[in-house]
């Protein structure tokens, strides 16, 4: 389809369920599974194809791993402890109770888990945690298996359909009604599509931009659509985060998070193992936004470059790469090429932006609802209430397989004997105009690619990205604007380039929403830091921060965290103080604080 067969009526199929689930990763697949055990007619919808798209199926391997036996106490106290207390521990526990069922699905599906000499489940140590545990899977069997699970229980998989907008009962943006479903098009053939659902669950994956350093398509659709329907988003200027990406890029590692919990470590170019200033109990096992920051303060005391040194791990790491192999680099890692990284430390980068998943997202309750009556949010698109500040490896895994778990029952159930909503008149016209507009309009300089690459260069190098305050944020936000503007002028030549266009316009709207967000927020706390708010305020900004759309634009909310009902709440008093991440550009971090 081009601009020119862009029809004056465009036909539309009605598709009705009562479960409809938007996105095919842990969260959406395993939100379509428990919905269908339940009973439920449901559909999956996903832009690519359901167990190869988003960042489930290159999420490393990792997840946390409680069994049957383990104290689940201790393992709730550190994730509220580490996370500032700044979660909902209802969750909390309930994430981990659940987590037991989901890992013993993996196991009866047959998911390859990484075992021991004696064949027991082989876990480690979370990057960040003491107490908490992890295991080793492979990402792309566990998303196959949920697949075939789902198709096997009566789901149907709508695969490549582009999703551009939600339904609302009244037909505005934002509602005072419900959510009655979504739009969107066919990416092959154009074909526009109303599914029409009691029930809507989002589970698009994280805020994130199209780039080599992120997952190409989650572009935080779900979370877009569910700020214009009217949803409350929480806790959007913590979806900043950082990654290391080794520089020689044939080799695959697997993951920075599974090499540093089997031994590796990180030298500067003296071969100093640098983390033991910052962190000497965890080391590299330390809160990634800390690491990320030792990273950069080393490159600007001139202690670049920095490398991953592999030469201390276990053999158990070597194993588990060549069979947990997902990719032909790891082939080639393993044929003797030189330089050999088991002789040789590896050049290594950091990035830091937003695409930080589950920190900052739509706010759900406990049973994964919105804030939006019929919306649902899961996985890297909803804010994750059960780590507060903080992430450790494996948790975002194993929020997304048990929020899509607990959604899926709750929809499912809440569904039952209702009739299927009402279109508004004219709903349905109006959107298969919008979804399809792109392709009608007159070309211009900027192209859909062009517009991801300046979405993409937004934060700069990552000295720049981490370095926020009032002056940068306000450029940062009026540029965003401006790039949601130059969206909603571009044309797209044909339907690649129909949903690249929808994918910018989410991007640009979340980034003027997060960085919104970080301007209204006068403070630094863990992963969240500004250079002109270098200090942790907790009198101010102990509460989570909401944002809401309404006729007037943004309404920013903070919403008390309710520590007396909760099992630990115990907090420490603690002074106005640097955050981690300012006293250590500081040059005055002390590990105790941490």
């Amino acid at each position: 389809m081009t601009r020119q067969a862009v029809p004056e009526r465009i036909p539309v199929n009605i598709v009705d369920t009562d479960v409809l689930v938007i996105g095919g990763g842990f969260g959406g697949a395993w939100a379509a599974l428990r919905a269908a055990e339940l009973g439920a007619s449901v559909v999956l919808v996903d832009k690519a194809y359901v167990s190869r798209s988003g960042a489930s199926t290159m999420s490393g391997g990792i997840t946390t791993c409680p069994l049957p036996g383990d104290d689940l106490t201790p393992w709730v106290e550190e994730f509220v402890t580490r996370g500032d207390y700044m979660c909902d521990q209802n969750w909390t526990r309930r994430l981990m109770e659940g987590q037991r069922e989901r890992v013993a699905s993996l196991e009866a599906w047959g998911v390859p888990i990484s075992r021991d000499d004696q064949g027991a489940i082989r876990r480690f140590a979370s990057r960040g945690m003491v107490a908490v545990r992890c295991m080793q899977y492979d990402p792309k069997r566990a998303t196959e298996a949920l697949r075939e699970q789902a198709l096997a229980q009566g789901v149907r998989i709508v695969d490549r359909h582009s999703i551009t907008e939600l339904m609302t009962s009244d037909g505005r943006y934002p509602t005072a009604g419900r959510v009655i479903g979504a739009f969107g098009f066919d990416v092959k053939t154009g074909q526009c599509t109303a599914f029409r659902a009691k029930r809507t669950i989002v589970a698009t994956g994280q805020i994130s931009m199209k780039g080599i350093h992120h997952v190409d398509n989650d572009t935080g659709d779900g979370v877009a659509m569910a700020w214009r329907a009217g949803a409350r988003l929480a806790d959007l200027e913590f979806s900043f985060g950082g990654t290391f990406v080794t520089l020689m890029k044939r080799y695959n590692l697997g993951s920075y998070n599974v090499a540093v919990a089997h031994g590796a470590r990180l030298i500067n170019r003296h071969g100093e193992r640098f983390m033991a200033k910052y962190d000497p109990v965890r080391f590299e096992r330390s809160e990634l936004s800390r690491v990320v920051a030792a990273f950069v303060k080393e490159l600007r005391d001139g202690n670049g470059p920095v490398y991953l040194d592999l030469r201390h791990c276990d053999a158990s790491y070597w194993s588990d790469l060549e069979s947990m192999a997902m990719t032909s680099g790891a082939t080639v890692l393993l044929s003797g090429k030189v330089p050999d990284p088991r002789v040789h430390p590896l050049p290594i980068e950091a990035t830091w932006n937003f695409w930080s998943g589950g920190r900052g997202g739509v706010e759900i309750d406990l049973e994964c609802r919105a804030t939006l009556a019929g919306l649902y949010a899961a996985g890297a698109t909803a804010k994750n209430p059960a780590t507060g500040t903080h992430a450790s490896a494996g948790a975002p895994t194993a929020f997304a397989m048990n929020s899509g778990y607990f959604a899926g029952e709750s929809a499912a159930l809440s569904s039952r004997g209702e009739d299927s909503p009402e279109l508004p008149a004219g709903l349905v016209e109006r959107l298969a105009r919008e979804a399809l507009a792109p392709l009608a309009r007159e070309p211009s300089p900027m192209t859909p690619d062009r517009l991801h690459d300046e979405l993409a260069a937004l934060g700069g190098s990552i000295f720049d990205s981490m370095q926020l305050n009032a002056e940068r944020l306000q450029a940062l936000c009026e540029r965003s604007a401006a790039a949601y503007r130059e969206a909603e002028r571009t044309a797209a030549d044909h339907l690649h380039d129909l949903v690249k266009v929808h994918e910018a316009r989410n991007i640009a709207e979340n980034a003027l929403l997060i960085y919104a967000s970080a301007l209204d927020r006068t403070e630094s706390r863990e992963q969240f830091y500004r250079s002109d708010y270098p200090e942790t305020d907790d009198t101010q900004w102990f509460c989570q921060h909401g944002v809401t759309r309404t006729a007037q634009g943004m309404r920013f909310e903070r919403l008390p965290i309710p520590l007396e009902e909760y099992p630990f709440r115990d907090r420490p008093s603690k002074p106005r103080a640097l955050s981690p991440i300012a006293a250590i550009f500081a040059g005055t971090y002390q590990p105790e604080d941490a």
